[in-house]
């Protein structure tokens, strides 16, 4: 990582946790919690550091998303996102169903929390589909090409077997990754798989996985460096148990 992304990488973290630490004073009822410091921040902090962004990352990194990118990878990750929190919302309502009285109000709360989460990133989710996607989509593509897009997106999988979901880690900060990137994986069905793209060999993971998903998963490298390393990882027909 550069000097320059690591510290747009580290003036992301310092935001995320102040954000985080505003909200878990206010959600958990501290009294320390100040809603007139949590707006104060926002608009000191978090809008000027967006508005910096549309005025100069963004405009730097378009043309090269359109050489060298995806124009909606951003949009998996959100569904990798989405998948994450469904994940644990089940879990966690699993949970709940042997809670004992002491604890269920902690699992309650995290059920609360995962469901807004969920809420939120899904409504900017969607809303970004309909204003930038669906305008083009309907502006630009034939009739029977668009009637072709919605009958595929929502007929029953057959046949052939769907392709790989790809999960590239290279967008995620690093703390971040193992995490999601087990989330994924036991978010599979057996006999599915992902793809993984990280910018180094993933083999700590490999071991990680071994010592916790044993007997789960296979592993297979379908690039190996020197700057991009994919691996297929595959949940086996075992249940995985958490």
């Amino acid at each position: 990582m550069s000097t320059v992304s690591e510290a747009i990488h580290n003036h992301h973290q310092e935001i995320s946790t102040a954000l985080r630490q505003h909200v878990e004073q206010i959600v958990g009822g501290s009294a320390s919690a100040d809603p007139e410091a949590l707006v104060t921040f926002l608009k000191s902090d978090l809008l000027p550091h967006a508005a910096g962004e549309e005025r100069y990352l963004y405009p730097a990194v378009d043309p090269l998303v359109k050489a060298h990118g995806s124009a909606t990878a951003t949009m998996i990750v959100d569904h990798e996102f989405i998948t994450g929190y469904v994940t644990q919302l089940e879990e966690t309502a699993q949970a709940l169903r042997s809670a004992t009285a002491e604890a269920r109000p902690a699992l309650y709360a995290n059920l609360q929390r995962l469901s807004l989460q969920l809420e939120a990133l899904l409504l900017v989710h969607l809303e970004k589909e309909e204003r930038v996607y669906i305008p083009l989509f309907e502006q630009y593509l034939p009739k029977d090409e668009q009637q072709r897009v919605l009958d595929g997106m929502h007929e029953a999988p057959t046949g052939t077997a769907a392709p790989d979901q790809v999960l590239d880690v290279r967008v995620i900060p690093p703390r971040g990754r193992h995490e999601l990137i087990f989330t994924t994986f036991d978010a599979l069905r057996p006999g599915t798989a992902f793809v993984l793209v990280n910018d180094h060999d993933p083999k700590p993971l490999f071991y990680q996985f071994n010592a916790e998903r044993e007997g789960l998963f296979t592993w297979d490298y379908l690039e190996k460096g020197p700057e991009t390393w994919q691996v297929r990882i595959a949940r086996t027909g075992h249940a995985v148990t958490i």
